[in-house]
């Protein structure tokens, strides 16, 4: 008896066209100058403030370190859809594999997952600072932050990669 069912299955990625905004096709030239002026404007903020975080060992306090993890989310969001953004209105260059598009949706939901972490951090670390003043700099210090970054890096990658897989 044969088996009806391969054990290997292949699967041909079909490339999907983002089209940008229906109807207003002539004025996406139009509509991407905002774009491009507010990702320039977060690229060029948030490069700035971690650039004096890192610079300025007056700023190496934790709330400046939790600042300047939040300037590097940021940085890494707006840079993962922007310029696809960009791409499709300028030059309505649409066409993305499917792959990139997996890849796309799991570094946007993975850095939310991240930035969510953060935020989380930044509150506790507020919290412990009014709360408890004196307790403060046994409690976060350095090497807290530092674990805190790594283990929000290890939660969005864990969160988001099982969605990933299925869909792939």
């Amino acid at each position: 008896m044969q088996n009806k069912h391969p054990t290997s299955v292949k699967t041909i990625s079909q490339p999907l066209f983002l089209m940008g905004i229906p109807g207003l096709e002539w004025a996406h030239v139009w509509i991407a100058i905002p774009f491009c002026a507010m990702y320039l404007v977060a690229l060029a903020g948030n490069a700035t403030l971690f650039l004096d975080i890192v610079t300025d060992s007056a700023l190496h306090a934790p709330m400046y370190l939790f600042l300047g993890l939040l300037s590097l989310t940021d940085l890494a969001l707006s840079s993962t859809t922007v310029p696809k953004t960009l791409v499709v209105l300028w030059f309505q260059a649409g066409e993305i594999s499917s792959d990139g598009c997996l890849a796309q949706m799991f570094c946007v939901h993975s850095i939310y997952a991240l930035e969510s972490l953060v935020l989380l951090a930044m509150a506790f670390g507020r919290y412990m600072a009014i709360c408890h003043p004196l307790r403060y700099t046994t409690i976060v210090y350095h090497a807290a932050i530092g674990r805190t970054g790594l283990v929000s890096i290890f939660r969005g990658i864990a969160v988001v990669s099982p969605f990933i897989f299925l869909l792939r």
